[in-house]
């Protein structure tokens, strides 16, 4: 019996998105293991199930007419000749989420203590190194919680099915161009942008990458308290009688 190892993460999200139908695996039963996690990982927990989106900025250019001036028996008159239509021109804004920012924060408080630890000297620094740390934990959660675009190769799903000599199933593995995490990662020069930092490609991956991989390894613990908190009360093993030999 082949059984794939299933990320009690998505399990989150799709009891969250069933709501309370009365069944043992409810909305109101997973939020209330939510609550049981300790203060950070409980903050995680509750902007995974949230629809992080973003503002929509509307840049709006009038209309223009266009004249061209003449002149008649030494009169000068105004004549128009063509017309410029007006677009409007939709942009993406800043995260639209509260549990967004708060998270951000307790990130950057975590990324800021270890750069004043190793007496990180930032260049071009725009302001302290607190606003330093916040750009890069933004650049970290946008990682998790924001899809930029779905991978090609897997069509989202993170993985690839495959297949025997004879053309049957027989596993998965981890898509390697997205990682397994089914969506395009941020370039460096997105990053950059998103930290607002004024520092080249270089630059940011030699001395700013080690603190965006401190952040992933927060994020990393923060989850792995989710999934042993739902999977201990979620456990469940499969009867002789359920299980079927194939």
């Amino acid at each position: 019996m082949l059984v794939e190892k299933f990320d009690f993460l998505e399990f989150l999200r799709l009891a969250i998105a069933q709501g309370d139908s009365g069944k043992k695996i409810s909305k109101s039963i997973v939020l209330g293991e939510i609550a049981l996690l300790h203060k950070h990982a409980r903050m995680w927990a509750e902007l995974l199930v949230e629809k992080v989106g973003f503002e929509r900025i509307a840049l709006i250019t009038p209309a223009e007419k266009i004249y061209e001036t003449i002149m008649i028996n030494g009169v000068s008159s105004r004549k128009r000749i063509d017309d410029i239509p007006g677009k409007v021109e939709i942009r993406q804004g800043n995260v639209q989420s509260a549990n967004f920012f708060r998270v951000r924060n307790q990130l950057a408080a975590k990324i800021h203590k270890e750069m004043v630890k190793n007496n990180f000297k930032p260049n071009n620094a725009q302001g302290d190194l607190s606003n330093i740390a916040k750009g890069v934990a933004e650049v970290v959660l946008r990682g998790h919680v924001t899809v930029k675009a779905m991978c090609s190769a897997c069509q989202g799903l993170g993985k690839l099915e495959l297949f025997n000599d004879k053309g049957y199933p027989c596993g998965v593995k981890p898509c390697q161009k997205c990682e397994g995490a089914g969506k395009r990662s941020y370039t460096l020069h997105e990053k950059i942008t998103i930290a607002k930092l004024k520092v080249s490609k270089s630059g940011y991956s030699e001395r700013y990458a080690k603190y965006e991989l401190l952040g992933e390894s927060i994020v990393a613990q923060w989850e792995n308290e989710i999934r042993d908190r739902l999977c201990r009360a979620f456990h469940f093993e499969f009867e002789e009688s359920e299980v079927a030999i194939a």
